[in-house]
């Protein structure tokens, strides 16, 4: 199989550089290092993201949101706001979705709303951000505005404009490359993350965790508009 499974079980996961695997199984959080998973104490979560710069930040399911400072072993910092889901790229480049579906972004240490409504957002380190509304809708950010995107989503992933990923309502899985959607065979997940350097990492309908080596992927991939 192209597909390869790890031990475990998780609800949501994302995948940073080097392999930096981060993931919630029953609101407590977890890091990958290789072999098992590594329990991550003192905060309940319900959305984990982790950052081209090794940034972990989350949000809880009363919405409150945190950033780890200090590794596996550090504290966690309450950040102002509140927000059910976020994407962070880097230190520079974080965003999120609150309750209402509103959309934020950091800046200067502050929150600052952007137009239009979505129900799960993404962005890479290099500013590079997408979103999907509860319609499926994809939309991706323009700098002033969002932009429609062929296509329907239920999930999407960001870790740079190279970098693109998503699965619709069937579990397919999505890779943008050159303007177009394209089908990765072989495997269905209902939450789906890529790495800087492009490694597709996620979880099935039965919680259990996947991944695609980057030579796989591409002997995988067929273009289909969605």
């Amino acid at each position: 199989m192209s597909w390869k499974q790890i031990d475990g079980y998780l609800q949501q996961l994302d995948i940073g550089p080097d392999y930096e695997l981060w993931g919630v199984d029953d609101n407590q959080v977890f890091k990958w290092n290789v072999k098992s998973w590594i329990h991550a104490k003192g905060i309940t979560v319900s959305n984990i993201s982790v950052g081209a710069d090794f940034s972990i930040w989350c949000t809880t399911k009363d919405h409150k949101i945190y950033r780890l400072v200090g590794g596996i072993d550090g504290k966690w910092m309450r950040i102002d706001g509140f927000l059910k889901q976020i994407s962070v790229g880097d230190e520079n480049n974080v965003w999120g979705v609150n309750s209402k579906d509103e959309v934020f972004y950091r800046r200067d240490n502050i929150w600052v709303q952007a137009p239009g409504n979505l129900s799960q957002v993404s962005v890479g380190a290099d500013g590079t951000c997408w979103g999907v509304n509860a319609n499926h809708e994809i939309f991706r950010w323009d700098g002033e505005k969002w932009i429609p995107v062929d296509g329907s989503l239920k999930q999407i992933k960001v870790a740079s404009i190279h970098h693109i990923v998503g699965v619709n309502d069937k579990n397919e899985i999505y890779l943008w490359e050159n303007g177009d959607w394209n089908l990765i065979e072989g495997g269905l997940l209902k939450y789906v993350s890529i790495s800087p350097e492009g490694n597709i990492w996620g979880i099935n309908n039965n919680d259990e965790i996947w991944h695609l080596t980057y030579d796989e992927r591409i002997a995988n991939i067929h273009v289909l508009d969605i």
